[in-house]
């Protein structure tokens, strides 16, 4: 049986530029299960973290622009735990570090059962809201 997506993996894998795989072990040096993609000339690498996914974004030459980390909603700051509540009930919380700024994003449920994704800044200023 041939496996044709094998050799695209493969490739794949071994595109991605030493200086972000360096980076990546610099920063997150505990980092588990790394699966790589490239991404719009972006390198983006899924790992976990003490059982938490995360998802960084680093450029070929190794700067690392941004990383993701899923929260518990317990983990969340009191700030944009109220900004979210009182939208609706928050499913979901992901906290985003685009060098020093802090955003958060919400899955929030409202009454009537849709969904939106909430972005915040740190201040609990909602910068922007999706249905989905």
């Amino acid at each position: 049986m041939k496996f044709p997506f094998s050799k695209i993996f493969k490739i794949q894998s071994k595109s991605i530029p030493a200086e972000a795989k360096k980076q990546l072990g610099k920063c997150f040096p505990n980092a588990k299960n790394i699966e790589w993609e490239i991404k719009n000339d972006i390198c983006e690498a899924i790992f976990y973290l003490n059982d938490i996914e995360h998802i960084a974004k680093i450029s070929r030459n190794g700067i690392l622009l941004e990383y993701k980390k899923n929260l518990w909603l317990d983990e969340l700051p009191d700030n944009i735990k109220v900004a979210g509540n009182s939208f609706g009930e928050i499913m979901n919380g992901i906290v985003i570090y685009k060098g020093k700024e802090i955003i958060y994003e919400l899955i929030v449920r409202n009454e009537k059962l849709d969904r939106f994704e909430n972005i915040y800044n740190q201040n609990a200023e909602l910068l922007n809201s999706v249905l989905l």
